[in-house]
């Protein structure tokens, strides 16, 4: 419902800086990501404050915000190995619910399907890159291979993983989460 009256900013950050922090923990699962995206959430909404009151519904506009940033952090956390591996540290810390840890199980069978459908070529420089944490070259000069092939293959490997669980059932969140 559009208001004339709406609260001030002080009142709507008071109102909604728990709900947006606890929204966003449960997307990316780590309290430090969560605080910097409430943050980045918050400037964009005093930046925006003398337009408040033209939205008609301020609770889906404020969480249709929140969902966009969460999900474009754990898009860039898919590019950076680093900030994956601390999203899933904290994420397997948060599964202490038995229910949470079937679903997790799921998924990682899931995927471990989706590598068994690569070539065994890809599936080792695949392996040889997220689960020995070998780079490029390093793979390339143990497998005999161009840095190019490799490079190709992973890339192949992504598309294809991403696809394969696509196709069965995975969100996009959580094909961040389990692509490591």
């Amino acid at each position: 419902m559009k208001t004339d009256c709406l609260p001030d900013f002080d009142s709507i950050f008071n109102i909604y800086k728990k709900r947006v922090y606890f929204y966003v923990l449960t997307i990316v699962k780590s309290p430090f990501s969560a605080e910097e995206i409430t943050q980045e959430i918050f400037i964009k909404l005093w930046l925006y404050r003398d337009k408040l009151n033209e939205i008609n519904n301020l609770d889906g506009f404020i969480f249709k915000i929140v969902k966009n940033h969460a999900l474009n952090h754990l898009r860039k956390a898919a590019q950076d190995d680093r900030m994956l591996k601390e999203i899933l540290s904290f994420a397997a810390v948060e599964q202490n619910n038995i229910d949470e840890k079937l679903v997790a199980d799921d998924y990682r069978m899931l995927m471990e399907k989706a590598l068994h459908t690569l070539s065994s070529q890809r599936r080792l420089v695949y392996e040889l890159s997220r689960h020995e944490g070998l780079n490029h070259e390093e793979i390339a000069v143990q497998l005999n291979l161009s840095k190019n092939t490799v490079k190709n293959h992973i890339v192949s490997a992504l598309k294809h993983i991403r696809s394969y669980l696509s196709e069965n059932g995975i969100s996009i969140a959580i094909l961040f989460l389990f692509l490591s």
